[in-house]
């Protein structure tokens, strides 16, 4: 019974607010009551129906383009499309290091620790100081600097397995980049 009450107030009260006028969010706010404040609105009209979400006709473009024009702009976005894909395998040369643009997906792998400091602004410097001393001596190698609260650290290289990240270590060890040097797991960029 309560429910079949409760349905029914419902129902009437929505047939109550659909028979009102529609009025707008801007004159709602314009209208004077007793005991509240006013309300002062200064706006163009283009604002207006921005926010009273009222739909503006917009002018139809009209086609000004010849057909034989189309067909050559078509074989222009054919072409396009090839050196997009070219472009994937092109090497880009960045201060004499062969990069080549491919693709990557985000996987679970490890990276190497190379500096971990404090959350200073000597830290921050520091830590991309080490992250540029081993990208000179190890160019295929991708250096992250980053700050974790609360401190600045750096992490170089993305691994899939740990023993492809203990082959590094040993090297950066021998290189002498830095003092600390570790393994640590991490969400990494892995080739496709």
């Amino acid at each position: 019974m309560k429910h079949l009450l409760t349905a029914l107030l419902c129902l009437t009260v929505l047939t109550l607010q659909a028979q009102n006028p529609k009025t707008s969010y801007t004159s709602h706010l314009r209208q004077n009551m007793a005991g509240k404040g006013v309300v002062t609105i200064r706006q163009s009209q283009t604002i207006e129906n921005l926010v009273n979400n009222v739909a503006t006709p917009t002018p139809a473009k009209k086609q000004t383009t010849k057909p034989a024009a189309t067909e050559s702009h078509a074989t222009d976005k054919h072409e396009t499309k090839e050196q997009t894909e070219t472009h994937k395998t092109r090497p880009h040369t960045t201060t004499g290091n062969k990069h080549y643009a491919r693709t990557r997906h985000k996987a679970r792998g490890y990276r190497i620790c190379i500096f971990t400091g404090g959350n200073s602004r000597a830290d921050k410097v520091k830590a991309k100081q080490m992250g540029d001393r081993c990208k000179a001596l190890f160019g295929e190698l991708a250096t992250y600097t980053s700050f974790i609260p609360p401190r600045w650290v750096t992490h170089v290289g993305d691994f899939r397995t740990k023993e492809d990240a203990q082959k590094y270590v040993t090297r950066i060890r021998k290189a002498r980049i830095s003092y600390e040097v570790r393994i640590v797991s991490s969400e990494v960029n892995l080739p496709d």
